[in-house]
């Protein structure tokens, strides 16, 4: 219910402005001095369009497979290594010559390097997902003042998103509306690449 507020809420407001605007007047007579609304010079982008194909988010993407590929190659060879000392001591349990105390030794050892592998996981995914938040944040920013830009020079003062959640909201809107396609011009001149911050 909330979401359709939201989505509505443009439209509502406009059309109060629009009625207020005609019906005031006439309810007191004309005696109420008229004001004046400007006129809207309304466009839409329609923003899963441009995150889907704008080239900073395919590079966007093919960044995070490739981090999430080398976070997942050196954390499985660790896993090798660790397993192969788990295997070792299941050994030397069945074989009776190794102490206890040695023994001992070697599963504490094995259960920390356990627990420093589970620390360095959580310490790189989150490193991981403060950088990618990083980049979707210098992304959407530069969309934002894109889109800023494109109205200010086709003198727009009120640009709606042409979707919410991958959902159209904008029923109809004549092509000459959409400015779509120059943000995202604009976008893949100013931010064709996205790097990992250092």
């Amino acid at each position: 219910m909330r979401r359709i507020l939201w989505v509505l809420a443009p439209f509502i407001v406009l059309t109060v402005i629009g009625a207020v605007t005609y019906f005031l007047p006439k309810a007191f007579n004309g005696s109420v001095r008229s004001v004046s609304v400007p006129s809207a010079q309304i466009g839409f982008v329609n923003l899963s369009r441009v995150k889907t194909e704008a080239q900073a988010m395919r590079h966007f993407r093919e960044l995070i497979e490739r981090q999430y590929k080398i976070f997942h190659e050196e954390i499985l060879s660790k896993e090798k290594k660790l397993q192969a000392e788990y295997e070792e001591i299941r050994k030397l349990e069945k074989d009776t010559t190794e102490t206890t105390k040695d023994l001992k030794a070697k599963k504490d050892n094995l259960d920390r390097q356990i627990s420093e592998l589970d620390k360095i996981l959580r310490s790189r995914k989150e490193s991981l997902n403060k950088s990618f938040a990083q980049i979707v944040e210098e992304i959407e920013q530069t969309i934002r003042e894109i889109v800023n830009n494109v109205a200010k020079r086709r003198t727009l003062n009120l640009v709606f998103n042409a979707t919410i959640l991958d959902a159209s909201v904008v029923l109809y809107g004549g092509p000459e509306l959409d400015i779509t396609d120059e943000v995202l011009e604009e976008l893949n001149h100013r931010l064709p690449t996205v790097h990992l911050p250092s």
